[in-house]
């Protein structure tokens, strides 16, 4: 069973993500993973690991949308306890990309399968498994 206070500080853990995801952070987005974090992404074949990658990953994909916003959006989040330090964790997802003053599209659907440490008290995603089930 997962404690209330960990379910509110990791569903607060998948905000933050997204938030630094979206606006590009990379610092920020790298700080929501451990120091050691992976993002595995398929079926693009990439496996981003490590702070400093992980930062260079995200401003690479900021500059690549250039003008255009992000936003994601998760669902169906479903958090398993594994022992006292690890959860796992799986949400579905649907991201979306826009100009400034119009509608954003949809740039993608899929499934995040998550295992996730508390490090220092602090819940921390140790590896984000990404299965892009399309684009557009």
């Amino acid at each position: 069973m997962i404690a209330a206070q960990d379910y509110v500080e990791i569903q607060n853990l998948y905000g933050l993500y997204n938030h630094c995801s979206d606006a590009g952070d990379g610092p920020g987005y790298a700080g929501t993973f451990t120091e050691d974090g992976i993002m595995e992404i398929q079926p693009r074949n990439k496996i981003v690991q490590g702070r400093a990658d992980l930062i260079a990953y995200k401003l690479a994909d900021k500059a690549e949308r250039e003008h255009l916003y992000r936003r994601h959006w998760n669902t169906s989040l479903h958090l398993e306890r594994i022992d006292a330090d690890t959860v796992r964790g799986r949400c579905y997802f649907q991201a979306y990309n826009g100009a400034p003053g119009k509608l954003p599209e949809v740039t993608a659907h899929g499934v995040y399968t998550d295992t996730l440490r508390k490090v220092n008290g602090q819940w921390r995603f140790a590896k984000r498994y990404l299965v892009i089930d399309g684009r557009p």
